[in-house]
């Protein structure tokens, strides 16, 4: 692949795009062998080799497969009387976490959520907290408020947000917005004691009586005794896995407790009596 290629295959990641890539694998002209292109969801394709352009047509319609079940694959299929076979590499949009409010417990979420893969956007309206020096390791940190952020990013069902904002008010507004939108987010946590939640949902409640917030974790995390901003961190990264892989959450040790108790043990994929 080319650098040019490459580089739009880049952005577009970064962009949080799904993306192909195309490679001809077989085709009765040797020459067109190892070519290469660049498929969007949006059935857009670009390649800066000399592909005819029925070749490229086929390649788009051969390949909508790929983009509607979202995953890699190869395909052989006829253009102008030829065989053609090739390959789409998917390369999903990674996974968007949106930390609100760049508190002290944003500092280890933006880490955390780095170093498990997803892209991370820090967002707070005050400029002495919102700066790269505090945040190395994020993709983006965004210094505005919290209504505009949220009226205007992309939002999809790889969307993970979390409200650690400074003030009840500023999570009724960021609430508010995510709310008006028409795009559903994969998870939305919001920190808080009883009392805040309580006067969160007082306010929301009124002007959104049906909604269920079922996609709504509050208080955020899991029930491990998290204290310090690194624990909360652990905690909460915990809870996103579990929503993102739909998962109990539970300890993996509980359901072989009974078993241990009584002498047992694992092997060959059943449960035998240990004799020794």
């Amino acid at each position: 692949m080319n650098p040019d290629m490459y580089k739009k295959l880049e952005d577009t990641i970064k962009s949080r795009k799904d993306i192909f890539l195309l490679t001809i694998t077989d085709h009765l002209d040797s020459k067109l062998i190892g070519s290469k292109a660049l498929l969007h969801t949006d059935g857009k394709l670009y390649t800066n080799y000399h592909l005819p352009a029925n070749l490229k047509q086929r390649l788009i319609e051969n390949c909508d497969k790929f983009i509607r079940k979202k995953h890699s694959g190869s395909v052989r299929f006829f253009s102008n009387d030829a065989s053609v076979e090739c390959f789409a590499e998917y390369f999903p949009a990674p996974l968007h976490l949106i930390v609100a409010g760049a508190g002290h417990v944003c500092e280890p979420m933006a880490e955390m959520g780095k170093m498990l893969g997803f892209y991370v956007t820090v967002i707070d309206d005050r400029p002495e907290f919102a700066n790269r020096i505090r945040f190395p390791e994020a993709d983006e940190v965004v210094c505005e408020s919290y209504i505009n952020y949220f009226k205007n990013i992309d939002i999809t069902d790889k969307t993970y947000i979390l409200l650690l904002t400074r003030g009840h008010k500023f999570d009724v507004l960021s609430l508010t917005e995510l709310l008006n939108r028409n795009e559903q987010p994969a998870y939305i946590g919001m920190i808080g004691s009883r009392r805040r939640i309580s006067g969160v949902f007082e306010e929301i409640r009124q002007e959104y009586p049906n909604e269920s917030f079922d996609h709504l974790y509050t208080p955020v995390g899991l029930d491990i005794g998290a204290e310090t901003p690194a624990e909360i961190a652990v905690s909460v990264m915990a809870e996103i896995l579990k929503v993102k892989n739909q998962k109990s959450g539970s300890s993996l040790s509980e359901k072989i407790k009974k078993y241990a108790k009584k002498g047992f043990h694992e092997g060959g994929g059943t449960w035998n009596k240990c004799t020794s």
